[in-house]
């Protein structure tokens, strides 16, 4: 496996005051990095950084009434999963586990549209066969990656396409040098599939806990095949049994479509502690393994640390797609306070009308109460707060919710999500944030600036930006997308609700981490957009905003403060890159 390790910096929020003392805390560490501090020089060089912090339990009931009591099930035993297909030699596993997700869950909808493209998936995210023009991740062709990769590709209505506009032929031909490809006959391509929401299972302690292994039955019989990742080596050569019990990262991408509670631990060469297995559909043709199938034991250390699902996909199409986290989420942010508020600036695309269909948001935990409004964005102010949707999160990835009224897009526009939980543990927020190393994925990527704010009362804003120690400015995003189609209101829209506007207010508190590592707030003459740059959304704020809609709170400065704390590889352990 290439080594591919990318470092970026672990943030953080807190609420200071001037005379407070610094509430930042860090996560506990998670076990597996615990285990790779241990490593040596070498061996870290060698290892994909494991996540620095913990990951939140998953709500076990989020997602359906279907029954999955029985010791065996298979969705291939009714037509409920795709073909198996064979990567050949290339490195496109990931490729081919992520879309075999997808085109399950369609079948599971009714919707048969045969085989998604792994060579276009892999041809929008790299960037060595062509410069291209638009954000893409910095990877080689054929370089191996990851499930969250595909994630982005999805949710950026770059993809997904049929395997006939884009046969995986051409990449085949690509790695032999037998032709060439222009950059438009693959950016000019039609994404044909909308996925509403992504489930991030990454199990902390390895091997699968029971629950864990509810959660994953649960899945696959509600929606489908479940892409996840094993550790392969030469050991397995067509085998119908699999089961690692050693300390590799996992190097291989697969599907899960069912399992057999049965599989006695005997039919392991690595005696297993347990019974059953799980079934598992490669991507090496139908030749290997038990005609393209095999079992893995649930004791395999892998098997639970990186599994994606893809859910709730079908083909209606939105007209437009806004969004800021062009290569995803890789970060999380770790917040102290128990309400937490978000919100990204849009500049509306078009001139026609355009109505909302769906907000999509990342989520890093469970448990987390949300309220979802509109706003109007009229001469840089945000008017107009309108509720349009709620809930509770219930697992880590992305969530897709539908208005609860008619949102019709006439002019710029704000999604604010306010996060509530009543837990004592910090907590957790996905963002994206540009990559300090040229070498990583994330090297291309670049922030729009004071395109997305934070607040901790709903009344002080901020933008998500510090100035470092060498006069470094670091930013954020969050992962706050909203869809819309174009449509006119078949009637005069309601009036919205009469909430006040976050008006621009100047800013002269700008954190400043001093010599002693400890947090102070400085006045530099200047506002915080005079710090982070002059390129903003049109019609945005660049200023702290005040809206006392709950009241200000006296003598408190609310600030963000973005924290080096260490150097980590992506977000989590699941961001690791298969190739087999």
């Amino acid at each position: 496996m290439k080594k591919v390790i990318t470092f970026f910096i672990v943030l953080f929020v807190g609420v200071l005051s001037v005379q407070a003392e610094n509430t930042l805390t860090l996560c506990e560490y998670s076990d597996e990095y615990k285990a790779w501090l241990k490593l040596s020089d070498e061996e870290k060089a060698d290892t994909v950084m494991p996540s620095v912090c913990k990951s939140k339990k998953i709500n076990m009931d989020l997602l359906g009434s279907n029954d999955y009591s029985m010791d065996y099930f298979n969705l291939a035993d009714s037509g409920k999963v795709s073909g198996v297909r064979d990567q050949g030699i290339s490195d496109d596993c990931w490729a081919f586990a992520s879309l075999a997700s997808i085109e399950s869950n369609l079948l599971m909808n009714n919707i048969d549209i045969g085989y998604l493209s792994p060579t276009h998936l892999e041809l929008m995210t790299q960037n060595s066969l062509y410069t291209p023009s638009f954000m893409t991740f910095n990877r080689d062709f054929n370089s191996g990656g990851n499930m969250q990769i595909a994630a982005a590709y999805v949710l950026n209505y770059w993809g997904p396409v049929k395997e006939s506009d884009m046969p995986f032929q051409t990449t085949l031909d690509l790695i032999n040098s037998t032709r060439t490809i222009n950059e438009s006959d693959v950016v000019n391509k039609e994404a044909m599939v909308d996925v509403d929401d992504l489930l991030y299972i990454t199990n902390s302690q390895g091997i699968c806990s029971n629950n864990t292994i509810n959660l994953i039955k649960e899945y696959i019989v509600n929606y489908g095949a479940l892409a996840t990742s094993v550790y392969f080596n030469n050991s397995y050569v067509n085998g119908k049994y699999y089961y690692y019990n050693g300390e590799n990262l996992p190097n291989h991408a697969v599907v899960l479509v069912g399992w057999d509670d049965n599989v006695e631990v005997t039919s392991f060469n690595n005696r297993a502690t347990r019974k059953g297995a799980w079934i598992a559909k490669n991507s090496y043709g139908t030749s290997v393994g038990d005609e393209g199938y095999f079992y893995i034991s649930y004791d395999d250390v892998n098997i639970c640390t990186n599994a994606v699902g893809f859910y709730n996909a079908n083909l209606d199409m939105a007209d437009e797609a806004y969004y800021y986290d062009d290569l995803g989420v890789n970060l999380t942010i770790q917040s102290n306070s128990d309400v937490n508020y978000v919100a990204n600036y849009f500049v509306k695309k078009s001139q026609e009308s355009e109505k909302l269909d769906k907000v999509t948001f990342a989520t890093a935990m469970s448990g987390m109460d949300y309220t979802v409004y509109y706003a109007d964005n009229i001469n840089g102010t945000l008017e107009n707060w309108q509720e349009i949707a709620s809930g509770t999160t219930n697992y880590p990835g992305y969530i897709s919710v539908e208005p609860n009224k008619d949102i019709f897009v006439s002019n710029n526009y704000g999604i604010i999500i306010k996060f509530e939980t009543d837990t004592d543990t910090p907590d957790l927020l996905l963002v994206a944030v540009e990559s300090l190393l040229d070498d990583s994925y994330y090297a291309t990527y670049k922030i729009t600036d004071n395109a997305s704010r934070f607040s901790l009362d709903g009344s002080k804003w901020q933008t998500m930006a510090t100035e470092l120690e060498d006069n470094e400015v670091v930013e954020a995003q969050f992962a706050i997308r909203a869809y819309t189609s174009y449509e006119e209101p078949s009637v005069a829209q309601e009036p919205t609700e009469n909430n006040p506007s976050l008006e621009d207010k100047p800013n002269t508190d700008v954190p400043v981490i001093n010599d002693s590592g400890s947090i102070t707030i400085e006045n530099p003459n200047g506002s915080l957009s005079d710090i982070v740059g002059d390129t903003v959304p049109t019609d945005t704020p660049t200023e702290v905003v005040e809206n006392p809609q709950t009241g200000v709170i006296s003598g408190i400065s609310i600030i963000i403060v973005l924290t080096i704390i260490g150097v980590v590889i992506y977000y989590k352990k699941k961001n690791k890159i298969f190739k087999i």
